[in-house]
């Protein structure tokens, strides 16, 4: 499968290794919310701040 992307101002087609065509067949249809999209966002953002606060905190207990 090939994807099509625009770097730079510039059509780049390249080819999708064989996991990711898999992945993006088996996702085809499927769309999130807005508030779907954001909530997803938000969580993988206090998911990656939690981590890298886990030294600190445990230091303070």
């Amino acid at each position: 499968m090939y994807a099509t992307a625009i770097v730079r101002g510039n059509v780049v087609r390249f080819r999708l290794p064989d996991a990711l065509a898999r992945a993006h067949k088996r996702n085809a249809g499927k769309t999130m919310t807005a508030r779907q999209a954001v909530e997803f966002v938000e969580a993988r953002r206090r998911e990656l701040a939690l981590r890298r606060a886990q030294p600190y905190l445990e230091g303070r207990s």
